[in-house]
């Protein structure tokens, strides 16, 4: 994140859909910075956690008084006002431009008026929000933030957060969401506060009430598996976005799909004349045996007898010649 404010140079990126459908809600993701990073990493400062999305997909970076796109050899690419910009190259933008990274739709927006600078917090924050939106447009119902009570006579309770802004209280008294018999929370309460920047709990008094890994604090942001306590009653927060969230971390980039997988068209039950050719010439090699071609047969009209057939009339008549001829000599010799 960025060292110094400079709201003079500050820039928003708008995530407009994901797989084409326009988002539930705007997320904006406002810089004064004059590099920033979007990727699926933790460490981006544009985070989007989707596979499609490379760890370090691309960059936006000031040159003078000009913004670049850069591609950071992302798996999917990446496509300004749809076209997609060569790796390693830059691409200049201007303000309204869209920006195509996986199945995600940004647009790029200059002269952005900032009241605090953008944090870590904020940025992860709005991280598990595009999580659970993308998991909401595909049926899966995530379980939200809450405060489990870990012992006393309350252990097992759940106190889910809601959405942000909300606010909620734990006390011991009437009016809060979330009562524990402590003494110290006899007079005071604790809140518990969900804004742009994740889930906070703080003591209304000012006091330092909350303990956390051998720590007092007066307010404390908290993540995922964080165990607190208060008094003697321990607390365990469970954010189950952050969780998944987490799981994306150093898992191979998805391809982005171009288009939706065609339809196979139900098998026939007939075999097509390629395949009975390939079948047949199959059984041939198996029986090392080529087939035999069957005798051709002339149908062109005969115009004489044939040399044999005269051989064969000669002979007959030398026969009946022969026999004339002895049974003449038998009659003369009587």
């Amino acid at each position: 994140m960025s060292r110094s404010f400079d709201p003079t140079m500050a820039v928003r990126f708008v995530v407009r859909s994901r797989d084409g459908q326009t988002l539930q809600e705007e997320l904006a993701f406002p810089f004064d910075q004059a590099r920033i990073v979007l990727g699926r990493a933790p460490s981006a400062d544009v985070r989007i956690p989707s596979r499609t999305v490379s760890e370090a997909h691309a960059s936006v970076q000031m040159r003078g008084s000009d913004w670049l796109l850069t591609d950071l050899g992302s798996r999917n690419g990446t496509k300004h006002n749809g076209q997609r910009v060569p790796p390693e190259r830059t691409k200049k933008l201007q303000d309204g431009d869209l920006l195509e990274l996986g199945n995600y739709v940004l647009s790029f927006h200059t002269g952005v008026v900032m009241t605090e600078p953008m944090s870590a917090e904020r940025t992860a924050e709005l991280a598990r929000r595009l999580w659970r939106e993308a998991q909401s447009a595909r049926g899966v119902k995530l379980d939200a933030p809450s405060l489990r009570v870990v012992n006393g006579p309350r252990a097992g309770v759940r106190m889910e957060i809601l959405p942000a802004p909300s606010r909620l209280h734990i006390g011991s008294h009437d009016g809060c969401q979330l009562q524990l018999p402590e003494p110290m929370l006899a007079r005071e309460t604790l809140e518990v506060v969900h804004d742009v920047e994740g889930v906070l709990i703080r003591s209304m008094s000012g006091d330092a009430l909350i303990q956390l890994s051998g720590h007092r604090y007066k307010a404390r942001r908290l993540r995922d598996r964080d165990e607190l306590q208060v008094g003697t009653t321990r607390l365990i927060f469970e954010e189950p976005a952050q969780v998944e969230i987490d799981s994306l971390k150093g898992t191979p980039d998805q391809p982005l799909s171009l288009k939706p997988p065609e339809e196979k068209p139900a098998p026939s039950t007939a075999p097509s004349p390629q395949r009975s050719e390939r079948t047949e010439t199959a059984k041939v090699g198996r029986n090392s045996e080529t087939p035999r071609p069957a005798p051709s047969v002339s149908t062109a009209p005969r115009t004489g007898p044939t040399v044999a057939e005269l051989v064969i009339y000669a002979l007959a008549i030398a026969v009946l010649l022969a026999s004339g001829l002895a049974l003449a000599l038998l009659l003369r010799a009587r």
